[in-house]
């Protein structure tokens, strides 16, 4: 793209130079290269968001299918809900604090006696990635296996694979730069922060 010098002389109001530091940094103060990576990162952030929305619906119907079935009841999100199986599993669905106010906030926003639809709807991704993770190794052993039937990988990866995806959905959400030098993706989790589309999606 061209950029008119009008543009040029106008875009510290409206783009600003803090929000170019780091394209600013990889093109050595090159303005336009750096506006130009800007926008590549943009584009690139609007094709995976497309994709993220069809994996977050995906992931949440797939475990509220499973559970659903495997606990006879299509309610089944309540802070200690008896669990039908055995010893050593934990017998009640424990919530973390994290979980039970996102569970609380979603009810606020629908008001009393929501269809279990909407309170679905309204849990965040984080929610669901939490419910893969070890704290219920007991229910993923029991059921939530169901919800992946195609992955034939541990539930741990798994877990990884959807925290590293929820990271990358909250830079993209809020405007944050995902692009790397080096084309990997930057997720800005402190773990792995640049990790390649392949190792999320393959």
């Amino acid at each position: 793209m061209v950029y008119t010098p009008e543009f040029i002389a106008d875009f510290g109001r409206t783009v600003t130079r803090a929000r170019l530091f780091r394209y600013l940094t990889a093109t050595h103060q090159d303005l336009e290269l750096a506006l130009g990576l800007y926008e590549k990162n943009v584009l690139l952030s609007q094709a995976i968001f497309g994709f993220l929305h069809g994996l977050e619906v995906a992931v949440r119907n797939s475990i509220c299918y499973s559970l659903s079935q495997d606990l006879g009841r299509i309610n089944w999100i309540q802070h200690n809900l008896p669990l039908p199986w055995p010893h050593p599993a934990p017998p009640r669905l424990e919530l973390t604090l994290p979980m039970s106010e996102m569970l609380a906030e979603a009810h606020r926003k629908i008001g009393p006696n929501p269809p279990v639809g909407k309170v679905i709807a309204e849990l965040n991704f984080g929610f669901w990635a939490a419910l893969i993770g070890n704290r219920y190794e007991h229910i993923w052993r029991n059921s939530l296996y169901k919800a992946f039937p195609h992955a034939h990988i541990q539930r741990s990866l798994i877990h990884w694979r959807l925290e590293s995806i929820r990271h990358l959905r909250n830079r993209i959400a809020h405007h944050e730069p995902i692009l790397t030098s080096n084309n990997t993706v930057c997720t800005g989790r402190f773990e792995e922060s640049r990790i390649s589309l392949n190792a999320l999606f393959e």
